[in-house]
């Protein structure tokens, strides 16, 4: 081939290989029993710090990524103290109590989280 044939070449099989990665297979089963994917996943446990717990962490994470932990007293302490470094609204005065709450639902000893299994979107 003449390398002024070669762009026209190499499109033309990057074209092609478009067109059959476009093409879509047998539509998977869904299961109608699952919740849809974004479907909301879940809360704190209730406790004294839940109402500052949910002010606090929920505007960023979800309740699922606070039910998943596995942390010790000095981790959740070290982890309410980098979250107030970065804007959550947690009083000096509650931090501790905080801990203690978090501690209490989402110490090392916690096996309370289950992943939700959710049918894809659309």
């Amino acid at each position: 081939m003449r390398p002024a044939r070669r762009p026209a070449a190499l499109f033309l099989v990057l074209a092609g290989g478009v067109l059959l990665l476009g093409q879509s297979g047998p539509t998977p089963a869904r299961d109608a029993a699952l919740p849809a994917l974004g479907t909301e996943l879940g809360s704190l446990p209730p406790g004294t710090m839940k109402d500052l717990a949910d002010r606090a962490c929920l505007n960023c994470h979800s309740a699922d990524m606070i039910r998943q932990q596995r942390l010790t007293e000095k981790q959740w302490t070290n982890e309410i103290k980098k979250m107030v470094g970065w804007g959550a609204a947690v009083p000096e005065a509650d931090q501790e109590a905080l801990v203690a709450y978090l501690l209490q639902h989402f110490g090392p000893d916690n096996d309370r989280f289950r992943p939700v299994v959710a049918k894809p979107g659309p």
